[in-house]
Parts: structure tokens; sequence; C-alpha cells
């Protein structure tokens, strides 16, 4: 059984982030950064934790973080870092902002310009800055991962930090936080998370326990997440949602695949990762299918029951209807990805890491072949 890295500390529940004040002094931490996007703080949700900190920490606000992260927006945040004599971070918001805040943690303690440690990752050491995340959708699972990408910039393909020190030291976890989410973000992020159970599930790491909570992680989301999007003032529903994507982010320990090698490929555009995510899935579950033994079999039949799909359905098409309910396209060119040659994309597809935890590693044709559906 594969042994996997112990996870970061998290508070979960409506209303955790009143504990942040008592987290930050635990940490030693007294002049706080939080970086945001400028959504979050037009839509007062960057109020929530104002007033939660309110009287207790001198802190200061970077809200440039961009939709997709880059190396521009860390570096803006680092010099309000600098500026500020700041002595910890906490990220506001959904995947790209967390995934900044691991690349600002290594930043602002490390001597060399960021992206010199997304080009090498064995450069990052233990002397990090102190961070805590809060997320802001249910999905990503970034709040309690080691890893990333980051663009150089905008429209160039992502950069990896993956590193056990950029794991964060604590997420906190409020539900309360996710119910001001529009229904399409809701509907891509929620996808995502059934994304990163799913793969985790499937990878070639076996793990009973965390086998068992990617599977919870599924069933819980393909429980929720219709009433999730149909009224984000469900609270329960926003509630199990935050946990089945704190669950993907656990999933994610075990290692991804191909759905995440063509979300890391299609990345050079502006699309939302989690729609890209959920485009991604029925094209892959065809190719299992077709190319997997019995065990794959066997797994794939628990993820269409954990679905809760009938028996004998069909995996990958119960996925494509359930993201047309959503809302979702099934075709990445439908979505407006730009025409690209096939062959650079399975180019670029076949040596990015994912793979390497993928139950049946597809070859460069057959990569062109589910890039092929996967445009539509």
């Amino acid at each position: 059984m594969t042994l996997l890295p112990g996870f970061p500390n998290v508070q979960f529940d409506f209303g955790a982030v009143r504990l942040l004040p008592d987290e930050l002094s635990a940490r030693g931490v007294t002049r706080p950064l939080i970086i945001t996007d400028t959504g979050l703080e037009e839509h007062g949700v960057v109020d929530r934790v104002r007033d939660a900190l309110a009287g207790r920490n001198t802190f200061f606000v970077y809200d440039g973080i961009p939709s997709n992260p880059t190396v521009a927006g860390i570096e803006g945040a680092l010099a309000v870092y600098r500026e500020n004599g700041c002595d910890g971070i906490i990220a506001l918001g959904g995947g790209s902002v967390l995934d900044s805040g691991k690349a600002l943690r290594v930043a602002a303690t490390h001597p060399e310009p960021v992206v010199e440690y997304l080009k090498d990752p064995s450069k990052i050491t233990a002397d990090v800055a102190p961070y805590i995340t809060i997320p802001t959708t249910a999905g990503t699972g970034a709040e309690i991962t080691f890893g990333g990408g980051i663009h150089p910039a905008p429209g160039e393909h992502q950069l990896g930090i993956r590193s056990p020190h950029v794991r964060p030291d604590l997420a906190i976890c409020d539900p309360e936080l996710t119910l001001s989410l529009p229904p399409a973000l809701t509907a891509g992020t929620g996808m995502d998370a059934i994304g990163h159970c799913l793969e985790g599930f499937l990878s070639v790491n076996d793990n009973l326990p965390a086998q068992a909570i990617a599977l919870d992680g599924i069933s819980r989301a393909a429980a929720w997440l219709d009433r999730a999007v149909a009224d984000g003032s469900d609270r329960d529903a926003r509630w199990h949602m935050l946990m089945a994507a704190l669950e993907g982010g656990m999933a994610i320990y075990m290692g991804l695949g191909p759905v995440h090698v063509l979300g890391h490929v299609f990345a050079d555009s502006p699309l939302h990762h989690g729609a890209l995510i959920a485009a991604g899935m029925p094209p892959v579950m065809r190719f299992y299918r077709r190319r997997g033994d019995a065990a794959l079999t066997e797994r794939l039949d628990a993820v269409r029951d954990a679905l809760a799909l009938p028996a004998g359905a069909d995996l990958a098409d119960g996925i494509a209807e359930m993201n047309a309910r959503l809302g979702l396209s099934n075709s990445v060119r439908e979505m407006g990805y730009p025409n690209r040659d096939l062959g650079v994309l399975a180019g670029h597809a076949i040596d990015i890491h994912f793979n390497a935890t993928a139950p049946v590693k597809p070859s460069l044709d057959e990569y062109r072949d589910i890039f092929s559906e996967t445009l539509g």
C-alpha cells in the first residue's frame, strides 16, 4: 500500500473564518498579507475576512491575482508583502489564488526570482513563509495540496510548483464563503472536484483509505452538485460540495491522470479549468473502457455506482449527460478554444507528469484521438 504524505490541518464548518486570528497567533503571524482577486473584493467576500481580523491584526490586501495564475501576479503580491514587512500569507479565493500563494510563500523567503523555482522546484527549501488558505470555490482542492501550476505569462503553458514545502500550513474551509459563487462556476468547480476524486481513485497508487475518501467525494458531489447549482443559497448543498472538494484535494495525493493532462494542455487559454476537466472526462473514460483490464473495469464500475448511474450504464455517457444537465459543454472547441494541431497538442500531453500515475498511459496516437474527441 502506498503511504501518502500528511495533509495540512483543516478547520471546516460554517463560521470557520472567525478562527483566523487565533490561527495566525498560533503561527506567530502579526502582519499577514491577504491575496485575492478583484471579483471577491467587489462581491464583499474579502470583507468577511476583514471583519474576522478587525482589532486583532494589522493586515494588508493584494487583489491583483488573475483568473489564471501568473508570475506577474505573484511578483505584484511580493512587492506589497515586502513593502509592508509582512510575515505570513492568507490566500482567499479559488485555485488561481491558492496556487499563487504557494509560489508567493517561496518567493517571500528565497533569494532568486520566483520563475527559477518554477523551473526547478528542487531548489525550494523548508524556509517558506507561513501560509493559510481559505477557499471560496468548491472544487480545486488546492487548499491542501503540495503542487500547483503557474503561467510564466498569460497564454503560455504552465510551469509546476510541486514540493512538500509549498503545502499550506492550514486550510480554513467555511461554506459561508461559497454562497455567492455563481451557477456556472459552481458547476465547473464541482466537476473539477469529481475529476480529482475520479483520477485519484483510478491511480496506480494503491491506498484503501484514500480510495474510500475518493469514492465518498464522488458520491457526495453527485448527490449535492445539482442542488448547489440550482440554488446557491442552499446551505446543506454548499457544505457538502466544499467537503467533496476537500476530499478531492486529498485524492490528488494519490496522483492524477489523462483528464488533468488535458486540462494542463488546454490551460494555454483563458477557459475555466473546471469546465475543461468536465469536458475531458468522457473521452478519457471511453479510452479506459477500450484499453483497461479487468481490474480497471471493476474500478470504473465503482465510479459509475458512486455517481448513482444505473447498473450497466456507460460511465462516459453518464458524465457527459451530467455536464449537459449542469450547463457545461462537452466540446472544448465549443467553449472557444482556438484551432490547434492535434499532433502538437498530443506532443505536449505525452510527457506531462500526471501520466505517471494513470492506470493506462495513452500513446501519442491515442492522445491525438482523445484530443480530437474532447475538442468536439
